[in-house]
């Protein structure tokens, strides 16, 4: 097989109603896809996370030259490849994010080649993926109060959806996160909720939260601190029995590996299309495995990244292992998203608050490129930034 043609689709959407979290209020998604196409006519899809304008400019004039002509199957060689080009600048950010969707895309061209799903060609197994449910995003059009019963209203359409599992946001301030994550358990006594505040606190704040988390049994407490503070991360983790949970905005297994050392999580939460994609996760996993840490994918995106994490789960092992297996959630985003409810023609079903795998081979979904062409951005356009979109 030969790589003959490799093409990036930053997309955007305008929102209804901004959505907030701890660090600004969004009004519209940004997302990167990418395809790339085989002489035979094989297509295989990635997904990238972070700034898609930033990542289309280094896929089309960096990566892209390097692997037309290459043998996709190959995408062990062809990581490395991408890897020394650019060793001096990629070890972090927008080249590893691009290195990310590539590489994505070159595991669902293995699986298509070989005529298997991906999870069937990672030795995973078939068994639905029970699901959490992410969203209670920040609304600025009416006051705290009305805001929280509007956040714990939209949690119970989950609940009654099937979701047994469900993620708050923290981190708008102290008085509304304790009364968000008590007012969160009193409605739902029996759901499992965790909470994440975006690294918004310090260490003494993230410290009174996560006594008030481990009081009121949320299963873990995701990024507390700023992303780069493991050894804070560690004393946090040491003072509290809620699973200190962080790593989306971490890359490759050097990265993960500084945090293994200093003991800072209990759960690894690396997403497949920043983080090195496939491949590299893989990597990241086995020093998971080998530091006796959770790992559980970050998943916030388009149906690309909810089929390789939904994939990569089924093959996670447990640590340290039991006959009664605790399962690993696949993160769900509940927000409005046009693109991602439209550009797909085929994808995995959700029921039940659980992702239930078809048998297409490689990742199982199909891309609608017609629908696909309505939200793409030109390449040049500054307007779509991050920043054009965020209301301060």
């Amino acid at each position: 097989m030969e790589i003959s043609a490799i093409e990036c689709f930053p997309l955007r959407t305008d929102l209804s109603r901004a959505i907030g979290f701890s660090q600004w209020y969004y009004t519209a998604k940004n997302n990167c896809l990418l395809k790339i196409t085989c002489a035979d006519g094989t297509v295989g899809w990635g997904e990238c996370y972070g700034p898609n304008l930033a990542i289309a400019a280094a896929v089309e004039h960096h990566f892209k030259p390097l692997l037309i002509g290459k043998n996709p199957l190959q995408h062990e060689q062809l990581w490395n490849l991408m890897w020394r080009a650019y060793h001096d600048f990629n070890r972090h950010g927008i080249f590893m994010a691009a290195i990310s969707g590539l590489d994505i895309a070159l595991w669902d061209i293995k699986a298509k080649a070989l005529q298997v799903p991906l999870r069937t060609l990672l030795g995973g197994s078939d068994e639905p993926v029970p699901c959490y449910a992410t969203g209670m995003y920040y609304r600025n059009d009416k006051p705290e109060a009305a805001m929280l019963e509007e956040l714990l209203d939209e949690a119970a359409t989950y609940v009654e959806a099937g979701y047994s599992f469900l993620k708050v946001k923290l981190g708008k301030n102290l008085e509304f996160d304790r009364e968000l994550v008590q007012q969160f358990r009193h409605r739902f006594p029996n759901t499992k909720i965790a909470a994440d505040s975006n690294h918004a606190y310090n260490f003494k704040e993230a410290m009174g939260m996560a006594r008030l988390l481990e009081s009121l049994d949320y299963s873990w407490f995701e990024e507390p601190l700023a992303p780069d503070s493991y050894h804070d991360m560690a004393r946090l983790r040491a003072s509290t029995s809620v699973p200190i949970a962080a790593g989306e905005c971490e890359q490759t297994r050097f990265g993960f590996e500084r945090l293994a050392r200093a003991g800072s999580l209990d759960i690894f939460q690396p997403d497949i299309a920043y983080c090195g994609g496939l491949s590299e996760f893989q990597k990241i996993a086995a020093i998971a495995s080998a530091a006796q840490v959770d790992v559980v994918p970050h998943c916030w995106g388009l149906k690309v990244n909810q089929a390789v994490a939904a994939a990569a789960i089924r093959m996670l092992p447990e640590n340290p292992g039991r006959f009664e297996r605790r399962p690993i959630y696949l993160e769900m985003d509940q927000t409005e998203h046009p693109v991602r409810d439209s550009i797909f023609s085929e994808s995995h079903a959700i029921i039940d608050g659980a992702l239930h795998f078809n048998d297409l081979p490689g990742l199982g979904i199909e891309v609608d490129e017609a629908q696909l062409a309505n939200f793409r951005i030109d390449l040049n356009d500054s307007s779509t930034s991050r920043f054009a979109n965020v209301e301060e």
